[in-house]
């Protein structure tokens, strides 16, 4: 019995168009029978309006189906990246959306917020980044330079941009990431970095460089994007982690030993699973002074990092605040609040020593493989 080969089918649709838009269709379909050297028809013209521009549309719907569900899909890029080191044009899309979230909302610079989130660190790597995005960009005369050079802090300076001259606005761009780069070496005070998430992103989707392009260029920066996205995927949905469920029988943390509860003075600190994803971090002082548990990611980190600052001086962060003692006889003693209606004072040894017994438990290996799944799930906290 012969089985017949189906043709394909295609559908049949009808588009209303004013005299304009008809007259410019017009236009192209004359000049694609002169270039074809055959009659095309206004049917046809359509077409192939549509045709040349499918990867365009499929790239931006491709984009608004990711977004609708943004914690599977930055979890879903975030593992074919672990695996395949590739990411499709509309997944570069959509991670760089929630860089610029992370690079760009809510920051923490001091001497407001600590610690400065992001880091130094993380905006030089983000400017490198760009660089190497706009010195792989498409067409040389980029038309987002006034773009990328406003971004970066480039109207505050002297420089004036020209409308004619492409290789001068080009040296522009590249003398005002080299600016910002020197601005943000320096380490003796903090500088507003700019809108660098910004820049990122408008490379990624408009500067025509391909997505295999784009895996090899961005491969050297991956760690520090993804703390970014996953920090911007934190801000944007309710702190919620890039965490699909709960854990699963093969996630890794069920596999982790904690470290044992360690004591020095009246300090004793633990660590416990908190809902088999979590790490908590138990504090107690003896003789039932106080207990306190720290239950989530960002806080512990931030905690971590107040007990790592210099020791003579306060502490504003977003999570705990800190007010050091003006009565000389009392030197060292700070208090510590936990929350709006919770606060304890510490006495200069008892800050050091549970420092101290933070560090120590910090060396536990697996203590820190369960920090490194959290850092992937929540990014840059602190």
């Amino acid at each position: 019995m012969s089985i017949l080969k189906k043709a394909p089918r295609y559908e049949v649709i009808s588009v209303r168009l004013n005299e304009e838009r008809l007259a410019l269709l017009e236009r192209y379909r004359n000049s694609l029978t002169d270039r074809l050297g055959r009659p095309v028809s206004i049917a046809e013209a359509a077409f192939l309006v549509i045709e040349d521009r499918a990867v365009g549309i499929d790239r931006a719907a491709s984009l608004h189906e990711l977004l609708q569900t943004p914690t599977t899909s930055l979890d879903r890029i975030r593992k074919r990246w672990a695996s395949e080191h590739i990411l499709t044009a509309a997944e570069w899309d959509a991670l760089a959306e929630y860089v610029q979230i992370g690079a760009e909302e809510e920051r923490q610079e001091p001497p407001l917020l600590r610690p400065a989130i992001p880091s130094r660190e993380s905006y030089l790597v983000l400017l490198d980044a760009f660089e190497a995005l706009y010195r792989n960009r498409k067409e040389h005369a980029s038309s987002h330079a006034w773009a990328y050079f406003g971004n970066l802090g480039g109207y505050g300076t002297a420089v004036k941009l020209s409308d004619t001259d492409a290789d001068q606005r080009d040296q522009a761009v590249l003398n005002q990431i080299a600016n910002r780069r020197a601005l943000l070496e320096a380490a003796d005070k903090w500088q507003n970095p700019g809108n660098i998430g910004r820049c990122v992103l408008t490379a990624i989707r408009e500067e025509g460089i391909e997505s295999t392009r784009i895996d090899q260029i961005l491969a050297p920066y991956w760690p520090t994007l993804w703390g970014l996205a996953a920090r911007g995927h934190w801000i944007r949905h309710d702190r919620q982690a890039v965490r699909t469920g709960e854990a699963s029988e093969e996630d890794v943390r069920r596999r982790f030993i904690l470290p044992s509860p360690l004591t020095s003075g009246d300090v004793t600190l633990s660590f416990a699973s908190a809902g088999d994803t979590e790490l908590g971090a138990q504090i107690g002082f003896g003789g039932g002074r106080f207990s306190y548990l720290i239950h989530r990611y960002p806080e512990l980190v931030e905690f971590r990092a107040m007990l790592e600052a210099p020791t003579d001086r306060s502490w504003h962060g977003r999570h705990f605040f800190t007010v050091m003692s003006k009565d000389k006889a009392q030197a060292g003693t700070r208090t510590l609040w936990l929350k709006r209606d919770a606060c304890i004072n510490f006495s200069a040894s008892e800050w050091i020593a549970l420092r101290d017994l933070f560090r120590q438990a910090w060396e536990s290996p697996d203590l820190q493989r369960w920090i490194v799944e959290l850092q992937q799930e929540y990014g840059e906290q602190g």
